[in-house]
Order: C-alpha cells, then sequence, then structure tokens
C-alpha cells in the first residue's frame, strides 16, 4: 500500500509539472532530456528509493554520460520490481553503454549481460519493440565469440515488423545499412511511411535520407512540414525542413523555420545549429552562419546534440574566413577548454 500511495503521488505530481499531454516516458521518446531531467531530479531528491524514480534519473544520467551511476540507479529500480519490463530494459541500457567505454576484460562479460538483460526483458514484455531493435544491433554489431549473429538480426527485423509495421520497415533499413545494400534503404523507407502515414517518425526519417542521399530536397521538405503538422512539439522535424530549405537556398523560408521552432521547441535550438552548417562555406551567407551558430550557443543544448565546443570551433573558423582573428582565436580557445581534444588546437597553433 505505501508503494502504491508513492506512485500515485509521483503520478499527480508529474502531471503537475508536465506540459500538456506529456508524460516522462514521451518526454524521453520525444528528446524532451531537459524537461525529463527537471522532474527526475526533485522526485529522485524527494524519493530517492521509489523505482519509478530511480528509472527517471538512470535516464538522466545515461544521457549525460554518466554510465556508471546510470547502472546502479537502473539495477535498484529493477531489483525494487523485476517484473516491470521498462526497469528491466534500463537495466539493459545502462549494462550496453557501460559495456562501450569498458575495458577489453571487462567488455565481453558486460555484453553478455546486455543480451540477458533485453531477454529478460522480452520475457517479460514479448512485444517489447525497444527491446528487440537493441537486440537486432547487437546481433549485428557483436563479433560471433559475444553473441553477434546477423541472421538473428535480420530474423529480428522481421519480426518486428509483424508487431509495429512502422518501426519493422524502419528496422529493416538499419539492417540494409549494416549490410551495406544502400539500395534497399529508400524503398524500405518509403514502405514505413505507407504503413503509417500519420508516423512523424516515418516521414522524418525520409526526410533526412532524401535530403542527405537521394538529394531529393522538395519531397525533403514536404514531408518534414507535414511531420511538423503531424507533432510540433519535437525538434528532429524542425531540424529535418531547415536542412531542405537550406540545400534550395530558400533563405526566407529557413528563417520563418526558424523562427516556428523556436515558437514550438523553445528549449531545444538544434535546428539553429542545423542552419549554421548548412550556410558555413557559402559566400554570401558568413553572416548567417555567424548568427545561428551564435544563437545555438546561448542555451544548455539537449544530451546527443552537436557539442558546444564544436560549434565554437566551427565559429571560429567562420570569423578567421571574415579577418576578424582575435575574435576567431578567441572562439578557438573556449573550444579547446571546453574540450581538450578539440581540433581548434591546431587552429590556434597555426594563427598564434
Amino acid at each position: 500500500m505505501e508503494v502504491m500511495t508513492r506512485h500515485l503521488m509521483l503520478g499527480l505530481l508529474c502531471t503537475a509539472w508536465l506540459y500538456a499531454a506529456e508524460t516522462p516516458s514521451s518526454l524521453m521518446d520525444d528528446g524532451h532530456h531537459k524537461r525529463l531531467r527537471a522532474i527526475a531530479e526533485q522526485q529522485y531528491r524527494d524519493h530517492p528509493n521509489d523505482p519509478e524514480a530511480l528509472w527517471m534519473m538512470a535516464f538522466v544520467k545515461l544521457s549525460w554520460g554518466d554510465h556508471k551511476m546510470a547502472l546502479e540507479l537502473a539495477e535498484k529500480a529493477a531489483d525494487a520490481d523485476p517484473k516491470n519490463p521498462r526497469y528491466r530494459l534500463r537495466l539493459a541500457e545502462a549494462v550496453g553503454e557501460e559495456a562501450q567505454k569498458a575495458s577489453i576484460l571487462r567488455a565481453p562479460g558486460l555484453a553478455r549481460r546486455f543480451k540477458r538483460e533485453l531477454e529478460a526483458t522480452l520475457a517479460l514484455d514479448p512485444n517489447n519493440v525497444a527491446a528487440m531493435k537493441y537486440l537486432m544491433m547487437s546481433y549485428f554489431e557483436a563479433p560471433g565469440i559475444m553473441g553477434g549473429d546477423k541472421a538473428k538480426g535480420r530474423a529480428t527485423a522481421e519480426q518486428i515488423t509483424r508487431i509495429d509495421p512502422v518501426e519493422g520497415y524502419l528496422a529493416q533499413s538499419a539492417v540494409a545499412r549494416y549490410d551495406k545494400q544502400e539500395s534497399r534503404i529508400e524503398p524500405l523507407l518509403r514502405k514505413a511511411v505507407e504503413a503509417g502515414p500519420a508516423s512523424y517518425l516515418a516521414r522524418v526519417n525520409l526526410s533526412n535520407f532524401c535530403v542527405e542521399s537521394a538529394k531529393k530536397f522538395g519531397e525533403a521538405e514536404a514531408l518534414a512540414r507535414e511531420a511538423i503538422r503531424i507533432d510540433k512539439s519535437r525538434a528532429g522535424a524542425h531540424v529535418a525542413l531547415v536542412a531542405a530549405l537550406a540545400a534550395q537556398d530558400k533563405w526566407a523560408e529557413l528563417d520563418a523555420a526558424l523562427a516556428q521552432t523556436e515558437r514550438d521547441v523553445p528549449d531545444d535550438l538544434f535546428p539553429y545549429a542545423r542552419a549554421g552548417l548548412s550556410s558555413m562555406g557559402r559566400p554570401a551567407e558568413p553572416g548567417r552562419t555567424e548568427r545561428h551558430f551564435r544563437k545555438y550557443l546561448t542555451q544548455e543544448p539537449e544530451p546527443y546534440r552537436v557539442k558546444q565546443w564544436w560549434v565554437h570551433w566551427r565559429l571560429g573558423q567562420v570569423l578567421e574566413k571574415q579577418g576578424r582573428k582575435p575574435e576567431a582565436i578567441a572562439e578557438f580557445q573556449v573550444s579547446v577548454e571546453l574540450d581538450p581534444e578539440s581540433p581548434a588546437k591546431q587552429d590556434l597553433k597555426r594563427l598564434r
């Protein structure tokens, strides 16, 4: 009864704090990590032993690269409620991240544990697509001695397709990339859109492919605009639209798109970084590039977005090309301060 009461309290508090229709799971899925962090940190302070708070906080620690603490928190959540597949999947994610950074001696054991935790998740929830996608990737990426098996990876993608056609075709497109069968990717992405015309994810994936590989910029723009119509609160479609517009030199429309993304997703300015990158090297656009990069640097980025050290480095290069050497040096210095391994070190050496 006490545990149920704590869960009820947590649910009510989360509902009060979240934006309309947002839940911790939707925040995770939609890339709103900073919003989730604000909730998770308070919940963890108030209820440090509650599995739901532990589950959320493990996600936050994973997002910001604290893999050791994430693993500890995820283990506590799974131990507190062993039959909850969400907690078991979070534990698998934490183990997988730890395996990525582990020594050559620890990595094989962690890789085997990663697979075991995924299998435990699927034993609790046989249709858990997220667990299947991780399992599929592990079959392709792990060597045979650590459980790699490309045939099983392909079979897992087919299994996902039977459960969720949109996710399945996206998984099959990933398989095509693993198999270096580039000609299969676009048809599979189109099948994902056909299987789920209202799928935000399917349209964003196809839009990005149309920009980066197929060079079908007009179609990419249309796909991104439709994805924004489906869900304007996520940054992915806004980023895809910016890329498509920049590729067509539609700068006035790009400015309007950036204004829209700032209204729709004010806490994720990644579309500005994408716009800055798209205008780099274009003789008529140096002021635009600088403006967009500086805008991106006004706010803490979401994790997994381009890092600020990288933007300072690129901004320094833009300033150098404009003959603004002292300002360029200042940006290179900030980049190196943020990441001592930044390539800006070489630019500083050259300019000094």
